[in-house]
């Protein structure tokens, strides 16, 4: 079910008219959003955003009539106009009604979270070579990771009462990495968190909150000081075709339900963190995260002989903080051997899988440009 109504898409359809008109400028207001937000006494930073839904509404046909009749949220036709920006440039105005039609449809029974998942296929809806949807999707994807890199932040504050407050914002399946972390830290067992009903002879009621927050501070004195990528009892799946270890542009899954892109998924690979599922063209899997993939902890302190910051040339981040990369890379049958090993930042693993440029200092002591992964 859907929450749209004609009093909403006519509260959109005067704000993108007062946008239009300068409304705000003759009324002696900031913007457009400053004037409404005024006007209805609402928070100017949700107000600017339906004046940016509001204009891009009023340029997409399918999607005004659909809210004016109440067909889709206004949170739905959000999700369908980001979807239509997000078309490549080579698609008709016929065609991209096609396609906002299909989503559409898709919004009578998909929440808009589930809609915006759904939204990075759209345009199968007016391409029939999947490979071509498939790698629209993967590069939406990235560009996604890019921008959720770009806008990570993580702020303390002292209380000065013996507590320290702090915000953080990661990419979502860091995220998720976390939470798995937290709650496989938090799960109820035998003598965890305090008297149980058979002991005390009442229910137990546990604040969730303090458990996250005592997990979180035990997580963060048990961190590794002299690197910081063992693998965790706590893993994501990751499932994604042969083909994409090769380097076919395709999205992987998330046994979150969520997907990365397939750069993001290589890199990853690389990794103890993470269990790949590889399957085959059938879809059965081939390789539930071969171990041998990895580069050993002796492997590690031989290779710090050699090597003090991350290898990429110019680059001083501390080898501590890196992670070993196969200069061969391993889908393409590259060993797992000391000579192959080179340590990487987490910036340069990042840009090594997802464009496959950048000038390392390789353990004989040559630079030269990386392989493509």
């Amino acid at each position: 079910m859907t929450s749209g109504s004609p009093v909403v898409a006519a509260r959109l359809h005067v704000l993108a008219a007062a946008e239009k008109a300068r409304t705000a400028t003759r009324s002696g207001a900031a913007s457009t959003a400053a004037w409404a937000a005024t006007l209805t006494q609402s928070d100017p930073q949700a107000a600017n955003r339906d004046v940016r839904l509001a204009t891009e509404v009023e340029r997409s046909p399918v999607v005004r009539q659909s809210l004016r009749a109440g067909d889709i949220s206004p949170a739905h036709a959000a999700v369908i106009v980001d979807a239509d920006r997000r078309l490549p440039t080579t698609v008709t105005p016929a065609q991209r009604e096609v396609v906002q039609q299909a989503l559409v449809a898709k919004a009578q029974t998909l929440s808009p979270s589930r809609l915006r998942k759904v939204a990075r296929r759209a345009l199968a809806a007016i391409e029939p070579d999947e490979q071509v949807v498939d790698a629209h999707e993967d590069a939406l994807l990235h560009d996604e990771e890019t921008s959720a890199l770009a806008r990570a932040s993580l702020t303390f504050h002292d209380n000065h009462d013996g507590t320290v407050t702090g915000r953080f914002t990661i990419p979502v399946m860091q995220g998720h990495l976390l939470r798995r972390v937290i709650e496989a830290m938090t799960a109820p067992r035998r003598g965890r968190l305090g008297a149980s009903k058979a002991q005390t002879g009442t229910p137990v009621q546990t604040d969730w909150d303090h458990a996250r927050g005592a997990a979180f501070v035990e997580l963060i004195e048990h961190l590794p000081t002299d690197h910081l990528h063992p693998a965790t009892a706590a893993t994501i799946l990751v499932t994604l075709d042969e083909a994409v270890l090769r380097g076919q542009l395709k999205a992987a899954g998330l046994d979150t339900g969520d997907k990365i892109s397939a750069g993001q998924a290589r890199r990853l690979a690389c990794n103890a963190g993470l269990v790949p599922v590889v399957l085959d063209k059938a879809s059965v899997p081939v390789d539930l995260g071969r171990r041998s993939r990895l580069f050993t902890d002796t492997q590690r302190t031989a290779l710090a002989t050699g090597h003090e910051t991350c290898a990429a040339d110019g680059c001083e981040r501390p080898y501590a903080w890196c992670e070993l990369h196969h200069w061969d890379p391993w889908q393409r049958g590259g060993r797992s051997d000391l000579r192959n090993a080179v340590p990487m930042c987490h910036f340069h693993h990042r840009r090594v899988h997802d464009t496959g440029f950048v000038h390392a200092r390789l353990p004989d002591g040559s630079v030269r440009f990386s392989r493509r992964t």
